[in-house]
């Protein structure tokens, strides 16, 4: 052992060797001991010096003494070491004050916004970067039920697809699955939607969807016809594209999405400009191979562009461009249980219950770009526009109808290729002024999308066949489909025009009032339909604290009537539209390191529903109470949960399904996503979580009920540094044991599936 004087000179010799370090944006203290773990030393720190402080992270060669200096420079604080490799973090003027948002530099609100929900935060977001129409606002000020999944919580459960993100948010649960070939549907407050948006602008649906260049998924749950325009009363999906970063970002991922679906993911940022006016971010992904499902397979490839420009201090270029092709092998079938046939236990679901030669290819393209200017201190302008086209060359289907409790018969399916171009745009004014002490933001504009369809009418089928013992799939060899000699069709186009005004309304400290009014058409050529609606939004926030924010929103929305599918007699008919109505009160309240929040709603709309003859028809009111309540955050300084549980009471008034409850409704949803950082072993992160769905019905006259399933997660993570690097590697096991149940009336819930990836930085 050295002397003690050696040992303090051994410890001042390493500090004032240069070392090259890559610690990523973050807050302040987990910045800190970022570096300080990187650097083999330790820093003790005081939390209410750091608490609300942000950094921008440190990359490049330094001491550590530079290094400390470096990321607290203006903080009007310093590291002081105190002996050995030890330091203290010390205020030098103790009444500095750091704005939040700043530690060396002020940054813009991208930058901002990529610091939020970091995994030392507990994956916390302040900010919500679109409420549809209104754009950003503070989470805690939304006077609705929402939540943000951030980047590196969708990175670190190793997320393939919505369906993993869905898993883990405590609103939702997933309908249709990705790997069915159609696009996913998810279940919010017992309502199901396609409806999505990205960067705030609208889509009705989207296939084969992507995560790897996603910042964010921001969940807005129930009504949102003043916000986003005509959707269904679930709520909306907002994908929040990944922009460029403001430090050079080289960053790659290799590893396995479960099977043997191998994949290389680059994410690549920065500055084109010395100036950083111009900057860009890339990520690229080549994925091959199977998933936990018998014969089903993935192929794809995603090259995902964003550019920013600033042209002046005052406007801002956003642009994006996108192409994604994905190839299904083998997507997963569809079930159909005549209302007869009981609902029998759920078959394996890591067998292929379709046929191996089944296969479903899109490539989609995607442009758009959002300007915004400040015209002055109080105006702001906004505007974006989008183009999305879809192409379906290939698409085939498989449909199980149950013939007993013990078998069933199949049909397989093969379509002609069908084409779909989305566009949507917004032009928006924000306008903020003051009337005596009452202060405004006015937002006021219109906004749009439509959807436009080519298809083919070439659908030749082997009709059902059978039947098959439900122990075992039974696997035919391709039939031999005539050729296709049909040319494709235009099917018409379907849009939703907007116009709003809203004023955002602060009477002091405590009171303020959110107002609005939405006039909604929705026109589609192919039903004849052109019907409007003046939607209003009502809210009143009150805090009674300064972190304790209470409200109460009425809110009324237009929606496009559904479609029958397949297996309905009218297949391919479109209800009317639909007005829906919702009343909520809730608290958001944040308490130490968490993100507490309690919803009261009511929701009703037209009752939609496949009758006893087996016709899609909308007849009678489907009405939904609900209480929940949700907890992000940091619980203890290691322990991060994510966790909520929704209470639903469902019921149908009026028609002829009176006293009924809608089918495929679980009354309870109940979710906790945990990780505990080891302190014994620096960078080593246990994950995991148990994932609770109640009972449904599994037809609409209620005479079979889906059981209740709980499903559990488990992972490890550990952060280190080799050659001069940071490295992540991750496992990440999804419904470790291997549980068959059914997801719904139509779909098998996923098998186990084990994800494990390794990533660094350079």
């Amino acid at each position: 052992m050295l002397p003690h004087g050696a040992q303090a000179q051994s410890a001042a010799a390493e500090a004032a060797a240069r070392q090259s370090y890559q610690v990523g944006a973050g807050t302040l203290g987990a910045v800190l001991s970022e570096f300080a773990m990187q650097a083999g030393v330790t820093i003790q720190i005081d939390s209410t010096l750091v608490e609300g402080r942000q950094s921008v992270g440190l990359k490049g060669s330094y001491t550590v003494e530079e290094g400390f200096a470096r990321l607290l420079a203006g903080s009007g604080m310093d590291a002081v070491r105190r002996g050995g490799k030890v330091y203290v973090l010390q205020g030098v003027v103790p009444d500095a004050v750091l704005p939040a948002v700043t530690v060396r530099e002020q940054l813009d609100a991208t930058s901002a916004l990529q610091q939020e929900g970091k995994a030392a935060d507990g994956y916390r977001s302040k900010t919500v970067s679109s409420v549809g129409a209104l754009g950003s606002m503070a989470l805690v000020d939304v006077p609705f039920s929402v939540s943000v999944v951030p980047q590196e919580l969708i990175q670190n459960i190793q997320a393939q697809s919505t369906d993993d993100i869905y898993r883990i948010n405590p609103y939702t649960r997933t309908m249709t699955a990705q790997g069915t070939g159609w696009s996913p549907v998810v279940n919010m407050r017992g309502f199901t939607t396609s409806d999505t948006a990205e960067d705030g602008l609208r889509r009705p649906y989207n296939h084969a969807a992507v995560v790897e260049d996603k910042e964010r998924v921001e969940v807005l749950n129930g009504l949102s016809g003043f916000l986003y325009g005509a959707a269904a009363p679930a709520g909306m999906i907002n994908y929040v594209y990944k922009r460029p970063t403001v430090e050079r970002l080289n960053r790659i991922t290799v590893g396995n999405y479960g099977g043997s679906q191998y994949y290389v993911h680059g994410d690549f940022g920065g500055r084109f400009d010395e100036a950083g006016r111009i900057g860009y971010r890339l990520n690229v992904v080549r994925q091959n191979g199977e998933t936990a499902i018998d014969d089903q397979k993935i192929d794809r490839n995603l090259v995902s562009a964003a550019f920013d420009w600033k042209v002046t201090d005052d406007l801002l270029l956003e642009m994006n461009a996108i192409y994604n092709n994905y190839k299904t092998q083998a997507p997963s079938a569809y079930w159909f249980y005549n209302a007869a046939i009981p609902r029998g236990p759920a078959p394996d679901a890591s067998k292929n219950w379709s046929q191996p030669w089944i296969h479903d290819e899109f490539n989609n393209t995607k442009l758009s770009a959002r300007l915004t200017y400040k015209l002055n201190d109080n105006v702001t302008l906004r505007g974006g526009y989008t183009q999305n086209s879809i192409d379906r060359p290939v698409q085939d289907h498989t449909m199980n109808s149950a013939f007993s409790t013990t078998q069933y018969r199949q049909l397989r399916q093969r379509a002609g290729a069908s084409e779909d171009t989305f566009d949507a745009g917004q032009a928006m004014i924000d306008i903020g002024f003051n009337t005596g002490t009452v202060e405004h933001k006015v937002t006021a504009g219109y906004y749009m999308y439509s959807a436009r369809s080519w298809s083919n009418p070439f659908a030749p089928h082997t009709g059902y066949v059978g039947p098959y013992p439900l122990t075992e799939p039974t696997h035919v060899p391709e039939p031999v489909f005539p050729a296709n000699t049909v040319p494709m069709e235009y099917d018409g186009k379907a849009s939703n025009d907007n116009i709003l005004i809203g004023d955002m309304i602060r009477f002091n400290d405590q009171w303020s009032i959110l107002a609005g009014v939405n006039r909604s058409t929705i026109k589609s050529q192919a039903e004849g339909y052109d019907k409007s609606k003046t939607s209003p939004s009502f809210s009143v926030m009150f805090k009674p604290v300064p972190n304790v924010t209470t409200y109460a929103s009425y809110i009324e929305g237009l929606e496009m009537g559904g479609v029958a599918d397949d297996t309905a007699v009218n297949r391919g008919t479109v209800m009317p539209p639909m007005v829906s109505k919702q009343k909520e009160v809730g608290i958001k309240a944040e308490v130490g390191g968490m993100l507490l929040t309690g919803a009261l709603f009511e929701i009703e709309k037209s009752y939609e529903y496949i009758n006893a003859g087996n016709v899609y028809t909308q007849d009678g009111r489907q009405n939904h109470k609900g209480l929940e309540l949700t907890a992000t955050g940091k619980a203890t300084r290691n322990l991060t949960l994510i966790g909520g549980v929704t209470f639903l009471d469902p019921s149908i008034k009026g028609g002829s399904s009176e006293g009924l409850q809608p089918m495929n409704v679980a009354k309870t949803l109940a979710k906790l996503y945990a990780e505990y950082a080891l302190p014994a072993v620096p960078g080593l992160t246990l994950t995991g979580g148990v994932f609770h769905t109640g009972k449904q019905w599994a037809n609409a006259v209620n005479s079979s009920r889906l059981p209740a399933y709980t499903t559990a997660d488990l992972g490890v993570r550990y952060a280190t540094r080799a050659g001069g690097r940071p490295w992540t590697f991750s496992l990440y096991a999804s419904n470790v044991t291997d549980k068959n149940y059914w997801l719904n009336s139509y779909y098998l819930g996923a098998p186990r599936s084990i994800a494990f990836s390794a990533q660094t930085e350079f």
